[in-house]
C-alpha cells in the first residue's frame, strides 16, 4: 500500500491555539496547539478517553471551548453567525465512528440527504451523478437501493464516507475511522482515506489510537495527552522516540 501522500509545507487550513475544554472538574483540554496544511493527513493519537473526539466537535463548533482560538479555512469559527457557520461547515466533511446513517433511508437517500439540505443540486440527473460519483469512489456502486441494516460494518463506513464526499469538502475529520472493524476491513478503510487524499487533495484529521492507521495514513502525528499537544512527528520519528508517553503506545507492537 502506498503512504500518505507528503504535500509541500504551505497554506494553512486550520489552527487551533490555546484550547480549554472542561466537564465540570473533568479538564479535557488544557492548551491544545496544532496546525493542518492543504493536502496533508495529520492524525490524533491518544489513548481512550483523552479528548481526541472533543477536540474535533470544537472544529466544527459541535462543542464551545472554554478559551482558545479557532481558525479554519481562515476564518475565526468562534465569531461566526450561524449563517456563516453552516455555510462553513458544507466545506468540512465529518466521519462520525457510528457513520450516522438513517436506518430508514436507503443508501440513495441517505447521500441525498446533506445535497437537499444545502441545494447543492437542483435537478434529479445533477443528484444521480453526484450519488454515482462518490459510490463509484468508495467502490460501491451496488448499494445504491439498500438499507444500512443489510451492509457490513465496513460497508457503512464507506457510505459514511460517501455522504461526506458528495458535498466536495476542503477537509475531513475522522472520528476513529477503523474502531469496531476487522484488520482487513481496517486497512481498505485506510487504503480509502489515501485514495482521496490523492484525489481530491483533501487535507485531514484522523482521530484515533491505532498505530496503523498512523503508520500508513498520517503525514503527521500529534499525541493528545493531558490535554496539550505533547509531542509531533512523523510514525518512524514516533517508533524511534524515548519519551516514555510515546513509548506505551509501542509496547505491544
Amino acid at each position: 500500500m502506498e503512504g500518505a501522500v507528503r504535500p509541500p509545507v504551505g497554506e494553512r487550513v486550520i489552527s487551533l491555539r490555546g484550547l480549554h475544554l472542561a466537564f465540570g472538574s473533568n479538564k479535557v483540554l488544557q492548551g491544545f496547539d496544532l496546525d493542518l496544511y492543504r493536502g496533508e493527513n495529520v492524525m490524533v493519537l491518544g489513548k481512550s478517553g483523552s479528548g481526541k473526539s472533543v477536540l474535533i466537535k470544537c472544529i466544527v463548533r459541535l462543542l464551545v471551548p472554554d478559551a482558545g482560538t479557532i481558525e479554519v479555512l481562515g476564518q475565526d469559527v468562534l465569531s461566526l453567525d450561524q449563517d456563516q457557520l453552516d455555510r462553513l461547515r458544507v466545506k468540512i466533511g465529518f466521519l462520525f465512528q457510528s457513520s450516522a446513517l438513517y436506518d430508514s433511508m436507503t443508501v440513495q437517500e441517505n447521500l441525498e440527504f446533506p445535497l437537499r439540505r444545502h441545494w447543492i443540486a437542483n435537478t434529479r440527473q445533477q443528484t444521480d451523478t453526484l450519488v454515482d460519483e462518490v459510490l463509484t469512489a468508495v467502490g460501491l456502486a451496488h448499494t445504491r437501493d439498500m438499507y444500512p441494516s443489510e451492509l457490513s460494518g465496513g460497508m457503512r463506513r464507506r457510505i459514511g464516507l460517501a455522504r461526506t464526499l458528495i458535498l466536495k469538502p476542503e477537509i475531513v475529520l475522522y472520528d476513529e475511522p477503523t474502531t469496531g472493524l476487522d484488520p482487513i476491513t481496517g486497512k481498505e478503510i485506510v487504503e480509502l482515506i489515501l485514495q482521496l487524499q490523492r484525489v481530491y487533495n483533501t487535507s485531514s484529521i484522523i482521530i484515533s489510537h491505532d498505530l496503523n492507521v498512523a503508520k500508513l495514513a498520517a503525514n503527521r502525528i500529534a499525541l493528545l495527552h493531558e490535554g496539550v499537544n505533547h509531542i509531533e512527528g512523523t510514525y518512524q520519528q514516533f517508533l524511534a522516540s524515548d519519551d516514555p508517553v510515546v513509548k506505551r503506545f509501542f509496547i505491544f507492537m
